[in-house]
């Protein structure tokens, strides 16, 4: 999903963005979609409490005066959102964040905790639903699905599929 993700934000972001990973675990989606902007990259390592309870511990990057999009695999509580937002906005970041996710399930209290962020968009594909949030924006991915179907139905690899931009 990262060439729709990636189309879907690239006419959003200024030439100074910055794609930040979270986490450690999305570090490779993020070079992914950096690569695909030309954009810089940066890496917030956190700590996870709980489901619902994270807390953001050192950046890595450059973030300051600059506008952010933060690539995720998965959107389901917002605390990992909020936590990353958090050690942004204190290294001096645009407070105009953008967030992008493969998956947005959005569970009751993550639209809470997103509305009360600087969000300017948030991008999800519509892998799960789409989720009631008034800043989503929803990339469909019907078109993707159904060309790996065709591919693998004609006995076609999927690598090129996953090279596209």
């Amino acid at each position: 999903t990262v060439p729709v993700l990636t189309e879907a934000v690239s006419t959003q972001l200024s030439p100074d963005a910055v794609v930040v990973a979270p986490d450690l675990g999305a570090v490779k989606l993020a070079e992914n979609v950096a690569k695909r902007l030309s954009r810089a990259m940066a890496t917030v390592r956190k700590a996870r409490f709980s489901g619902s309870s994270v807390r953001a511990v050192e950046l890595v990057g450059d973030v300051a005066d600059r506008p952010v999009l933060i690539v995720d695999d998965m959107i389901s509580t917002g605390a990992t959102i909020e936590a990353a937002m958090g050690i942004l906005l204190d290294r001096g970041a645009v407070p105009d964040l953008t967030v992008a996710a493969v998956h947005g399930p959005l569970v009751p209290r993550a639209t809470e905790r997103l509305r009360a962020l600087p969000l300017r968009r948030i991008f999800v594909t519509d892998s799960t639903g789409p989720p009631a949030h008034p800043l989503v924006d929803v990339c469909p991915i019907d078109a993707l699905l159904a060309d790996a179907v065709r591919r693998l139905h004609h006995g076609r690899q999927l690598d090129d599929l996953l090279l596209q931009v």
